[in-house]
C-alpha cells in the first residue's frame, strides 16, 4: 500500500465516523406521530394562540347555528386581536355567504388566502378550496347580473377584481 491509498483510506473513515456522528445527533427530530404535512404546516406557521382557536372554533359553532350578528360582532373583535390571521378573515367571508352576500364574501375571502395560502393547500388541514370555488362561482354569476344593471358601480368592479383573483389563486393551487 502507498501513501495514496493511505490516504484515500484514512479520508473515507473520517467521512463516515462524521456520518455517523451527524445522524445519530439528529435522530428523533422528525416527530414519527405526524404525518409530513404536519410536519411541514408546523415548521412553516407556529401554532396559533389557543385563545384565538377557541373563538374561531365558537365563532364556526355560532355560524353552523345562524345567529350571524353576534358572530359578526366576535370576529369584528378578531380583527382588532389578530390583524395578520387569516381565521377571522375567512369566518367573516363565511358570514356574508351565509347571509347570501357573495360579493362581501370576496374581499374578506381574498385577505384571507393572502393571510394565510395553506386555505389553498390540499396538502394542509386548513384547506378550503372547494368552499372558496362556489363563492367565486356565486359571486360571478351575481356580478354578471349587477354589471348589465349599473356596468360603472366601482363597488361592483371591485368585486369582479377580487373574484378573479380568487379564481385565479384557486386554478393556481394544489387543488
Amino acid at each position: 500500500m502507498d501513501w495514496l491509498d493511505r490516504i484515500s483510506g484514512a479520508a473515507i473513515i473520517i467521512l463516515v465516523i462524521t456520518s455517523v456522528v451527524l445522524i445519530s445527533g439528529h435522530m428523533g427530530e422528525a416527530g414519527p406521530d405526524r404525518t409530513v404535512s404536519e410536519r411541514q404546516a408546523m415548521a412553516v406557521h407556529p401554532a396559533p394562540n389557543s385563545e384565538m382557536t377557541a373563538e374561531l372554533e365558537l365563532i364556526k359553532d355560532l355560524i353552523e347555528a345562524g345567529t350571524l350578528e353576534k358572530a359578526e360582532v366576535m370576529t369584528l373583535d378578531l380583527f382588532q386581536k389578530y390583524p395578520f390571521e387569516g381565521g377571522p378573515r375567512m369566518l367573516m367571508g363565511d358570514i356574508f355567504m351565509r347571509r347570501q352576500e357573495p360579493l362581501k364574501a370576496m374581499p374578506e375571502y381574498r385577505q384571507a388566502v393572502d393571510l394565510n395560502p395553506d386555505y389553498l393547500d390540499k396538502k394542509t388541514a386548513l384547506f378550503q378550496g372547494k368552499k372558496l370555488k362556489v363563492a367565486v362561482s356565486e359571486a360571478l354569476s351575481g356580478i354578471e347580473k349587477a354589471m348589465h344593471l349599473n356596468p360603472d358601480d366601482a363597488s361592483i368592479i371591485s368585486s369582479r377584481k377580487d373574484a378573479y383573483y380568487l379564481q385565479r389563486k384557486i386554478a393556481g393551487s394544489c387543488s
